[in-house]
């Protein structure tokens, strides 16, 4: 059997679908090795490779024999009406972009992950729907694009040549029986061979979620799949959170309960009848309901990115805090404080919704009012409510949303650059010195008028591109107190150091102006970082997984107003989901509210407990993820846990048992509430 030239053989295009496979395999070994250089951190040795870089050869084969098939598909139609030279070159070119694909792809998911501490999820597809301009510009000032487009040139210049160079060679030696029908059944094969590489497996079932599991070492595990893989498992988890369906007990399910009665039961309530659960999601705040007079005004503030970790290398050198260190001792810090969620909408949903489905408030469902909103309770009982954002209320149509949510008034940019000409901003919002000018002066007026009002505000300075182009105070930086962790351009984690710093020292002059005044003593606030920074260290994960999810959260109560003989503790852990339960019990006992957690100045039972993005449970045991099957990280220290994860007792089964069936019990709620009201 010799060679036969590419116009005389139907299986001139199999060397090249071949080498497509190939290609994939080894662009995605490549991957893996780029994040295991940049993210591994010192402390896991080469062999813990091996395992990651055999398995994810099988999802690559899966991505290469798919992409393969797809380019004979699309290639038959000119195969089959005998322009073969033409159904050639049309291979060629599909596997080039297909191949070029898969770099961008890992390339971006590269930086992804630096910045979100992640493989794709489903906030990658959220990032479409921020302000476009304001994220180019955050990707142009931030990252590599000019370099990163001149590789992506050479790569694919570089991957055109090896696709035609590569195609000749391996067609040149690729032998065709001499019989029609043996040449038939060669083609039968390499077809049915590519099916089953695209299944992942002979004779059981396909590759699935659970075959990522190498190592107890999740950053391990999350080395496997590549990128097209993780972005298609994100899109998928993006369809069942967006998609409320018509079956509300499909979260339930989903969370590994049959019924509702099994949730119900595992939540430890006595059975799964909708009026009993309905009760116990909507509990009533204890206490006698207060005349409006004598109650006080509710601020929640959401700062952006203020994690709590650069708080530990705050210090005479490097102040972190400016006039909010004089603030801090006249309330209460939380130092254990897990963000609900990894960005900032999704934090928003699940602070003022209780909602673990996320983006809730989008499309049809934008014009729909929750009765789980925070907002609510405040609103039944007299109070005016506001919903302050530094930015532009078209973000994420949260001016149309909330307006739907009890608010009276969604402020934004538009409104505070009415009130102070001379605001300027970021490309995401108004710097915060003028958000907080802004909330101060409704409180005031709201005061001097009577009312109540219950405000809650988000900021925007802290945020890429970190920019501070605007009279601020000055206090001393030092990026090298970061240490070894901290990013390597000095210039760049500076910048981040500032607007850390301006939002700390801006929400501390706020504080001071409220508290000199008699207003102070009649408002109550309840701060937390939305989540943290992100991009100023390299975080060995898991171990510094808890650095990643904490956040700074503090609270002043006057003492009219506080409800706990002593001080809440400060060590407890705790989360976005306790600060509305906390403020209801507060402000306006008696009101009904969405139970997404505990109040915070009460005791913690077993020293409290907090969710992370509804997949992680902090607990005085240790970190427990995922909740699907968990495995207990123990504690090794303050900011670390074990990065070996081990059998949990039968208490953390329990707990998160019981942590898991309540967020079904929300879930189902919110979404039957949503099929209910759709119009």
């Amino acid at each position: 059997m010799n060679a036969r030239p590419c116009d005389a053989s139907g299986t001139a295009i199999a060397p090249r679908l071949w080498l497509l496979v190939i290609a994939m395999v080894l662009l995605g070994s490549l991957a893996r090795l780029g994040l295991w250089w940049a993210y591994a951190g010192e402390q896991r040795q080469w062999e813990a490779l091996w395992p990651v870089l055999g398995m994810g050869l099988r999802y690559d084969l899966v991505v290469g024999a798919i992409t393969a098939s797809l380019v004979a598909l699309l290639t038959l139609p000119l195969w089959l009406a005998g322009r073969r030279q033409q159904a050639v070159r049309a291979a060629q070119g599909l596997l080039v972009a297909m191949m070029l694909a898969f770099v961008l792809a890992a390339a971006c998911e590269h930086f992804y992950y630096g910045f979100y501490k992640t493989r794709f999820d489903p906030i990658v597809f959220g990032l479409f729907e921020d302000d476009t301009a304001a994220v180019l510009e955050t990707i142009w000032s931030d990252y590599p694009v000019v370099p990163g487009l001149l590789g992506l040139a050479v790569a694919g210049m570089g991957l055109s040549w090896l696709s035609s160079y590569g195609g000749r060679w391996l067609e040149a030696r690729w032998r065709r029986p001499a019989r029609r029908g043996l040449q038939v059944g060669l083609v039968v094969l390499q077809c049915l061979l590519l099916v089953l590489l695209a299944r992942g497996s002979v004779g059981t079932f396909p590759l699935i979620r659970r075959d990522v599991t190498v190592s107890a070492d999740p950053f391990l595990n999350a080395l496997v799949l590549n990128a097209p893989l993780t972005l298609y498992r994100a899109a998928r988890i993006r369809g069942k959170e967006n998609t409320i369906a018509d079956d509300p007990l499909v979260g339930v399910q989903r969370q590994g309960f049959a019924t509702l009665q099994d949730a119900a039961l595992a939540a430890g309530l006595p059975s799964g009848d909708p009026q009993l659960v309905q009760a116990a999601l909507f509990p009533r705040a204890p206490g006698q309901p207060r005349a409006l007079a004598q109650s006080p005004h509710v601020v929640l503030g959401l700062l952006e990115s203020f994690g709590q970790d650069l708080l530990h290398v705050d210090g005479p050198g490097n102040d972190m805090l400016g006039r909010l260190r004089d603030e801090l001792p006249h309330g209460h810090r939380f130092d254990n404080f897990i963000a609900s969620q990894n960005g900032t909408h999704p934090v928003l949903e699940s602070v003022l919704l209780g909602s673990s489905i996320s983006p809730l408030t989008r499309g049809r469902n934008a014009r729909l009012t929750f009765d789980t909103s925070a907002a609510l309770p405040f609103k039944r009982a007299g109070y005016r409510t506001v919903f302050l954002y530094g930015g532009g209320s078209d973000w994420r149509d949260i001016g149309t949303a909330f307006r739907h949510q009890g608010f009276d008034q969604v402020y934004d940019a538009r409104d505070i650059r009415t009130r102070f000409p001379s605001a300027r901003g970021t490309e995401w919002g108004i710097y915060d010195a003028w958000l907080f000018q802004f909330a101060q002066e409704l409180l005031e007026q709201a005061d001097a008028r009577g009312e109540r009002m219950f405000l809650v505000l988000l900021t925007t300075t802290n945020h890429p591109p970190f920019t501070l182009e605007t009279p601020h105070r000055s206090y001393p930086l030092d990026p090298a107190a970061l240490g070894e962790r901290g990013l390597d351009n000095a210039a760049e984690l500076r910048a981040m150091l500032a607007t850390y710093q301006y939002q700390a020292d801006q929400f501390g002059a706020f504080l001071q102006a409220l508290r000199q005044q008699p207003l102070g003593e009649r408002t109550v606030i309840a701060a937390a970082g939305d989540h943290n920074l992100r991009t100023h260290y390299r975080y060995d994960l898991p171990a510094q997984q808890v650095d990643v999810d904490r956040v700074f959260a503090w609270m002043r109560v006057p003492p009219a107003f506080a409800t706990l003989d002593g001080a809440p503790d400060g060590q407890a852990f705790a989360g976005h989901a306790d600060l509305v339960p906390t403020l209801v019990e507060l402000a306006v006992p008696g009101q009904r509210y969405f139970a997404t957690g505990r109040n915070l100045w009460k005791a913690a039972p077993g020293g409290g407990e907090a969710l992370a993005q509804f997949d992680r449970l902090y607990t005085q045991a240790g970190l427990l993820f995922p909740l699907d099957k968990p495995r207990l990280y123990r504690w090794r220290d303050h900011s670390h846990v074990q990065v070996q994860g081990v059998v949990p007792d039968p208490i953390s089964v329990a707990q998160v048992r019981q942590a898991v069936a309540w967020g079904a019990l929300r879930d189902w709620h919110i979404r039957q509430h949503v099929l209910r009201n759709r119009r």
